[in-house]
């Protein structure tokens, strides 16, 4: 009936009855929102009361069993039979809601304790979506009714549109014997009354513009009846009493799985099922995107026509390209701009100037940061107007490092939006000016609180800052700012350095080496800034021998030290040995000398300058010496740093001499000290050594659980090694994983899975791209290749790398030999590899034996159980007899270090010419 006479409404009553009967409520409710409709559009009408009181009654739960008589006065309500639970507003969800499944239990856990709950998240987030699935789960237990008011734009029509949604009118007609009388309600109290009649979920999505409106109301609302609580999305919270607000956050991103690059694999291949989504593409998109899910949606829609990759590349247009062609999104969402914009026209002049001027912050900023870079002009206040940025979720809160200050952070879309706004309101260039000189600022007290000892912290403020910074650096070259570029590269150039991120300092050092500081004023720099970068160059130029960069560095250096009185000891100290002749010719004397410093960062900074140099010669008793008066004086001045250094040097000189458990313990302490700093890469490169000592202390399950605690690096490193194999041992992670994949090949070993061993070996020099070593020469690497080539050797599958050795042997000529860096525990450590393999294959039985003899004369590394010189001299023994060795060790006894490194030497070049003549 109803069907064939659509504005019946007497039709449509009994069909609605007939509907809440069967426990249809939902459907009883869409039958009344389907007839108000046609009533508005042909008649320009609205239901009867009669009907409109019914619709409150199913609404309610509280229907009568059975419809009134057309003349019959209502009755009392009583309750049905089986009341049903209904949902009006809700939409069916078009497609799976992934990633969210957490937030939805944390949200309805605050929905059981809390009257009012918001969820607060920037445009795009899926908080509707979230709504919406909440409706649906509560439907189950509650009447729920959600509320759209982003079409809203006036605050008063919020109660209107509550009312409209539930069926509610203000009047009530009761039929009387001669008239009808009627009976006027307050829309509010008409709303206080429908709500509270059992215990309800309102819904009330996308408040942000009626924000203040739509506070007043719900507070009203919740205080009318227990039986009600408001579930709320917006990207500005209320702020009234009975709130609790949940911030949604972007989708978790991971290139192993995760739901945001799980949302772009569903969404692409619905546009296009054949479409190739290569992983690390997929995850790199949605970073870029933030983890927005509709920003990955609208991504995930351009598969369509493009590969992943074209996506990626063009994503620095992200706003030209993200446009979505659904036409059942809402307008605002059809575009990211369109996302962003809305959020952007609810800001404050104010807001808006302070989020254009703040978008040059990659890793957000502290108050301070704000205040020198944003407050100037229509931003009088900078702390209100970031309030009103993060009430509008257009900036989110984090702790800061060192939980002294809040930290602000814009999500990358959000600035990218705002940087089109600075341009167009021309404060570029003021806003530059700003972030320089507030990034000048923080570095100068960078470097004084670190010289002064608040070591730790101020590791942990530069790593805050550290995009910051860096994005300041790169600002500062490409326009010629001098004065910025080099106050700020030392303070990321030593933090690069502390952390293992070499090639970053390889990177830059050209283009910092083209700024003349002698074209500006002394005032305008630091002494300790200049010293501190020149000596962080020179650091790392050195490793590829001489050249016209370390030259240019080293004049530099040595000028800087002539005419600046603004630098402290302990860097001048440092500074003045790598400008010393390369002879070593007056070094002695001024180590001497510094050792007697009143000040103690120089007195310490000596005796371990003076310990590197005695492990080098092979004094190793010398070196222990040092280094133990150096960890006395670190200890004693809380130099953290310091106290890293010396603890795994001393651990290092325990380990090269086979004293594997006592290394453990200063491996162990340095490792957490480096941690401490977040130089992450460093302590776990000491995992790989605690690993390898606990193997050569017969601790080889402990090594175990050692090694895969710390083996992630080896995965991050195995993900890339494909494409960039360009660095040997100064490749940031590459060492760390080297060092951890080799210390697990002694693992193996021990165990007796010889091949797993030499395999894990070898793919350790893989890691660390082992064939540029004649590029960039590292210890590191020296010493992997030795421990490679003995582990062969003690196999007996010496045959297997005999192109390796031959290649090791020419490399160790270049760099240790007598034109290259003298380190005789590296040069003995690569004597008795190459000796052992010329035994165990039978090359050179003869030659091998004096090279592990002469090797235990320069103090031959040991660090790897592979390396072990006892092991080595046992396989001769058995190979050529105890006479024979014995001999030899007595030939060597008392032959000075000096003479056997050259005898050491020349038996390599020998080997090497020998090796060319047969080719």
């Amino acid at each position: 009936m109803a069907a064939r006479a659509p504005l019946d409404e007497r039709a449509h009553e009994q069909l609605m009855v007939v509907l809440n009967g069967l426990g249809r409520a939902n459907d009883a409710l869409e039958v009344f929102a389907g007839l108000r409709g046609r009533l508005a559009d042909r008649l320009g009408t609205d239901p009867s009361p009669r009907l409109v009181r019914l619709n409150a009654a199913v609404l309610s739960g509280e229907l009568p069993v059975r419809a009134l008589p057309a003349d019959a006065a209502p009755e009392p309500a009583r309750t049905a039979p089986r009341p049903a639970l209904m949902a009006v507003g809700l939409r069916a969800a078009p497609n799976a809601l992934l990633g969210r499944e957490a937030d939805l239990d944390a949200i309805e856990d605050l929905l059981a304790t809390s009257r009012v709950v918001t969820v607060l998240g920037p445009g795009g987030t899926g908080k509707t979506r979230v709504a919406h699935a909440l409706g649906a789960r509560a439907a189950e237990r509650v009447p729920v009714a959600l509320v759209e008011l982003a079409s809203l734009r006036s605050g008063e029509d919020v109660v209107t549109a509550i009312s409209g949604t539930l069926g509610l009118s203000e009047a009530e007609l009761t039929p009387g014997a001669a008239l009808n009388r009627a009976r006027i309600y307050d829309a509010r109290d008409r709303l206080r009354e429908a709500l509270s009649a059992r215990p309800t979920l309102l819904i009330l999505d996308n408040c942000e513009h009626l924000i203040d409106d739509v506070a007043e109301v719900v507070a009203d609302l919740v205080a009318a009846s227990v039986n009600l609580t408001v579930l709320a999305t917006s990207r500005a919270p209320m702020a009234i009493t009975a709130e609790a607000v949940y911030p949604l956050p972007p989708l978790l991103i991971d290139e192993s799985g995760s739901p945001a690059t799980d949302l772009f694999r569903a969404r692409a291949l619905a546009v296009r099922p054949a479409a190739r989504l290569d992983p690390a593409e997929v995850a790199r998109l949605c970073r870029t995107l933030d983890g927005l899910p509709l920003a990955i949606e609208l991504a995930a829609a351009r598969v369509r026509t493009m590969s992943v990759a074209e996506i990626n590349a063009r994503l620095d247009d992200r706003f030209a390209l993200l446009r979505s062609g659904d036409r059942t999104s809402p307008e605002r969402h059809r575009t990211l701009r369109a996302v962003i914009e809305w959020s952007w026209n609810l800001l404050e002049p104010d807001q808006q100037a302070a989020l254009r001027r703040l978008c040059r912050f990659p890793a957000g900023f502290t108050l301070a940061a704000a205040v020198g870079v944003a407050q100037w002009g229509e931003v009088s206040d900078i702390a209100d107007a970031l309030d009103g940025l993060v009430n509008q979720s257009m900036l989110s809160v984090v702790e800061g490092a060192d939980s002294s200050a809040l930290r602000y952070h814009m999500l990358e879309t959000v600035r990218e939006f705002g940087d089109g706004q600075l341009a167009g309101a021309d404060e570029s260039g003021e806003v530059a000016a700003r972030t320089v000189a507030w990034a000048q600022s923080f570095c100068l007290d960078a470097v004084r609180d670190f010289l002064d000892g608040d070591q730790v912290a101020t590791a942990l403020r530069i790593e805050a800052e550290h995009d910051n910074l860096l994005a300041v650096l790169r600002h500062t070259l490409s326009v010629g700012d001098g004065v910025g570029a080099l106050t700020v590269f030392p303070v990321l150039g030593v933090t690069w350095s502390f952390r293992g991120a070499h090639s970053e300092v390889i990177a830059l050092a050209p283009r910092v080496l083209e700024i003349d500081p002698r074209r500006y004023r002394q005032e305008l720099l630091s002494g300790n800034c200049l010293a501190l970068t020149y000596l962080v160059i020179v650091g790392h130029t050195a490793f590829v021998g001489v050249s016209r960069a370390l030259a240019v560095t080293r004049l530099r250096l040595r000028a800087v030290l002539a005419s600046r009185t603004d630098i402290d000891e302990a860097v001048r100290m440092n500074a003045s040995l790598v400008i010393m002749p390369v002879s070593g010719k007056g070094l002695a004397r001024k180590l001497a000398r510094a050792i007697r410093s009143e000040n103690p960062s120089a007195r310490s900074s000596a005796y371990m300058a003076r310990a590197n140099l005695r492990e080098n010669s092979g004094d190793l008793y010398g070196s222990w010496s040092d280094a133990t008066a150096a960890r006395e004086i670190a200890e004693a001045g809380g130099d953290v740093w310091g106290m890293a250094m010396v603890l795994q040097h001393l651990g290092s000189l325990a380990g090269q001499s086979a004293r594997y458990g006592e290394a453990v313990g200063y491996y162990r302490r340095a490792a957490e000290l480096l941690w401490d700093l977040h130089a992450y890469e460093e302590s776990t490169t000491l995992r790989s050594y605690i690993g390898a000592a606990l193997v050569g202390a017969g601790r080889v399950e402990e090594a175990r659980r050692e090694l895969v605690a710390g083996g992630s690096a080896v995965e991050e490193v195995e993900l890339s090694i494909a494409g960039d194999r360009s660095t040997f041992g100064l490749g940031d992670a590459r060492q760390s994983a080297g060092a951890i994949a080799a210390a697990m090949a002694e693992v193996d070993l021990a165990e007796g899975s010889v091949d797993a061993g030499l395999r894990g070996y070898r793919h350790a020099l893989e890691l660390v791209g082992w064939e540029n070593a004649g590029v960039t020469p590292d210890p590191f690497g020296f010493m992997l290749l030795a421990a490679v080539v003995a582990a062969h050797a003690l196999a007996g599958r010496g045959d297997e790398i005999a192109d390796l050795v031959d290649t090791y042997a020419g490399m160790v000529m270049t760099h240790l030999g007598p034109d290259g860096y003298p380190d005789l525990p590296q040069t003995g450590g690569v004597a008795c590899a190459v000796g052992s393999f010329d035994i165990a294959t039978g090359r050179d039985p003869e030659g091998g034996l004096r090279m592990i003899a002469l090797s235990t004369r320069v103090a031959a590394r040991q660090d790897f159980p592979s390396m072990q010189s006892s092991r080595h001299l046992g396989m001769a023994r058995q190979a050529l007899g105890a006479e024979r060795v014995d001999a030899e060790l007595a030939r060597v006894e008392r032959m000075p270090r000096r003479i056997a490194r050259d005898e050491i030497l020349v038996a390599l070049r020998d080997r090497t010419d020998g090796e060319r003549t047969s080719l």
